[in-house]
């Protein structure tokens, strides 16, 4: 999951949080997902040279108070490198959050951090990084909230930290863009999918079945 299989991140992360005290379903689910792998082995990230894609972009999105037992919502985001995904992750936010919007925003503060090490690494690469890098957000509240400077009322039990995003916009470094649900694909990262639309975002993150062609990877 950590290195070649994206697809698999959120029912990692979800499965995790019962290790010490597993029960029967969660056997059960588990079984699942070692059925898919068996069906899906033959997959992987394929990497493909492109020139027009961005040098690099963002996916964040979260699940509002997605955990039963304590109400914590759960953040996801992918981020690509002209086109090929690198970087992903699925994590229990720390607070509980009052609104869909509030669990959204959190999450694309923690995205914002992400951004800020990989241009770090690609200006280390010399990979120019001198525009902003987007940031999909398929929430507009979100989004709203995230590049008004003034504080928000309805905002102001959040820890300052979750405002990060707002500095990385104001400097130019990062800009937010809206994207329509179905085409988050960070969603694959946040929650459980239709087959369809899990298959569609697998596809965009690069992961491919078969044997793959030397010319292509």
């Amino acid at each position: 999951m950590l290195s070649s299989r994206p697809d698999i991140s959120f029912a990692v992360n979800f499965l995790s949080r019962f290790q010490s005290g597993a029960t029967d379903t969660h056997r059960t689910h588990l079984k699942c997902v070692l059925r898919y792998l068996q069906g899906t082995k033959d997959y992987s990230l394929v990497y493909r040279r492109s020139s027009n894609a961005e040098h690099l972009v963002g996916y964040a999105d979260a699940d509002w108070g997605s955990d039963i037992y304590d109400r914590k919502s759960t953040s996801g985001s992918v981020f690509q490198v002209f086109g090929n995904s690198i970087m992903w992750t699925t994590r229990k936010q720390l607070i509980v959050s009052l609104s869909s919007t509030e669990a959204e925003y959190v999450s694309l503060s923690q995205a914002a951090c992400d951004v800020i090490w990989l241009r770090n690494l690609l200006e280390d690469l010399r990979i120019d990084c001198c525009t902003p890098t987007t940031l999909y957000e398929d929430n507009q509240s979100c989004i709203h909230i995230a590049n008004e400077p003034r504080d928000q009322k309805r905002l102001k039990h959040l820890d300052i930290r979750y405002h990060f995003i707002r500095e990385c916009i104001q400097n130019g470094q990062i800009k937010v863009e809206y994207i329509q649900t179905q085409r988050q694909v960070a969603d694959l990262f946040t929650k459980s999918l239709p087959g369809v639309s899990f298959k569609e975002h697998r596809f965009t993150l690069g992961l491919r079945g078969g044997v793959v062609n030397q010319t292509e990877a």
